[in-house]
């Protein structure tokens, strides 16, 4: 199983909410027509009649072939939007004739997971959504993302219930420092307040 990046940008229009309503994802290119088991050497001829040449034309083979080939069946992909990450399997590749106006017209269909705050993941998926293409793969091996904990409904409750207890154990520690350092009287107090009310839940 492989861990791809995609923008929820396709030809630069948002499209998050249509990804999410429509279980896909879909990136631009709408210009080449349908790649139904088309080769990466085919996509090169197509884009090469579309005016893609040099740098531009490896770029933008290298985007597109990730999407139409090298993704899989079963593979995950990842679309930050904000501060939340949306997790999906990702299924056939699809030429949707109806999206062209819209400029999305190579979809996979996607089996969405769960979404996850972007803080919460690792520096390595981080970093991978940070990346400014239109679509990137995990470099690393699936196990080194550390999304098992959220793609398994059991380990998902399990670690949001360790989320929620470290944030209460670090809000119990906040408020005693406050107690008994604060310079101010009425902050002190205010403090032991909060710490007897949490105490008592």
């Amino acid at each position: 199983m492989n861990i791809f990046m995609v923008r929820s940008k396709p030809h630069g229009i948002e499209r998050m909410d249509t990804f999410l309503e429509k279980n896909l994802i879909a990136v631009g290119w709408t210009s080449t027509g349908d790649l139904t088991h088309a080769g990466k050497e085919e996509i090169r001829s197509s884009l090469l009649s579309l005016g893609y040449e040099d740098q531009s034309l490896r770029t933008n083979l290298g985007l597109l072939n990730s999407f139409v080939n090298t993704m899989e069946v079963g593979d995950l992909v990842l679309i930050r939007k904000g501060e939340t990450v949306h997790i999906g399997k990702v299924g056939e590749y699809s030429w949707r004739e109806e999206f062209t106006d819209l400029f999305m017209a190579h979809t996979r269909s996607v089996t969405w997971i769960t979404k996850v705050p972007f803080e919460q993941l690792n520096a390595k998926v981080q970093s991978l959504l940070k990346n400014i293409r239109s679509i990137s793969k995990f470099k690393h091996n699936a196990e080194e993302a550390e999304l098992q904990a959220y793609l398994d409904p059991t380990l998902r409750d399990n670690a949001g219930s360790s989320i929620n207890k470290d944030l209460y154990d670090n809000t119990i520690e906040v408020l005693k420092d406050l107690m008994n350092n604060a310079e101010d009287e009425g902050t002190r107090l205010e403090a032991a307040k909060e710490l007897m009310n949490h105490l008592r839940k």
